[in-house]
């Protein structure tokens, strides 16, 4: 049986497209999906009925008083999936560790926080063995399109934001927010500076945001 982080999305390119423009910018309308895929509104329609089909977007209408309403399109849950996971990657590793822990390593530990644990040392490993180049926010950036993280960069009052638009571990980590552990740790990381959370999926929020308190250093983190 293929698990969910394996299963490739049964769309056409474009329909691909639509998906990942949708899920940057949280939703959009067929005039914006139009205008950035440079095709017609009535393709674009298409497209997006043949999604609906599927299940993988929804929609909800957008009213301006007077005259024909207008939709804004969302991915479902399913929209979320079909596009790239790291589900497989992720679960060997942490059943590896979890399999080679002997009883002198619990030491009356709780589960929390041996977890906490190793999700650190896989993030550690992860900006070890990257082979993202450059550094700082550039070296930062090309590692979480690396793992489809799906990154945006913007300056913010208090530092750097850094919006995650994609989680490739999505819905065990709905039902599991201590794996958001991980990429708090890999920004830390690489970032060396404070790091803070500020909107999570796990919260309700449409996508996770980070903060970077001050200039990351030119040369990211010491080992």
């Amino acid at each position: 049986m293929t698990s969910p982080g394996n299963q490739k999305p049964r769309n056409s390119g474009t329909r691909d497209k639509i998906l990942v423009l949708i899920r940057g910018r949280e939703s959009e309308t067929v005039n914006g999906l139009s205008d950035e895929l440079g095709l017609a509104p009535a393709t674009i329609r298409r497209h997006l009925d043949i999604l609906q089909r599927d299940g993988l977007v929804t929609f909800t209408e957008i009213r301006h008083g007077t005259g024909r309403p207008e939709f804004s399109f969302s991915l479902t849950d399913q929209g979320h999936e079909s596009l790239p996971k790291h589900y497989n990657e992720m679960l060997g590793l942490l059943v590896s560790r979890l399999t080679a822990l002997d009883v002198e390593s619990l030491n009356g530990r709780a589960g929390k926080q041996l977890f906490d644990e190793i999700l650190g040392d896989l993030a550690r490993e992860s900006v070890e063995q990257s082979a993202a180049t450059g550094a700082g926010v550039a070296r930062l950036v090309e590692m979480l399109r690396e793992q489809d993280f799906a990154p945006e960069v913007s300056a913010d009052t208090d530092g750097i934001s850094i919006s995650l638009m994609s989680c490739p571990f999505r819905s065990v980590a709905m039902l599991n927010p201590e794996l958001c552990g991980y990429d708090t740790a890999v920004i830390a990381r690489v970032a060396a500076s404070p790091v803070k959370r500020v909107a999570c999926l796990t919260d309700g929020d449409p996508f996770c945001r980070y903060v970077i308190a001050e200039k990351p250093a030119t040369g990211g983190a010491k080992h």
